[in-house]
């Protein structure tokens, strides 16, 4: 997790089993804009992974 001033960015890697058996490996992020200690903004994306090891 990184703090800049109103600004929070979490990053996580997780896997998601699919119906053929098989693990999909995933990259995730969030990032949350605060006013007023509220949350005004949102952004969130996922990336699938292919290689053999995460970065």
């Amino acid at each position: 997790m990184v703090e800049e001033g109103d600004t929070v960015m979490a990053e996580l890697m997780g896997r998601v089993p699919q119906q053929d058996g098989s693990v999909q490996r995933l990259s995730t992020a969030e990032v949350f804009v605060m006013r007023d200690g509220l949350i005004c903004e949102r952004r969130a994306w996922v990336i699938p992974l292919h290689e053999d090891d995460f970065r």
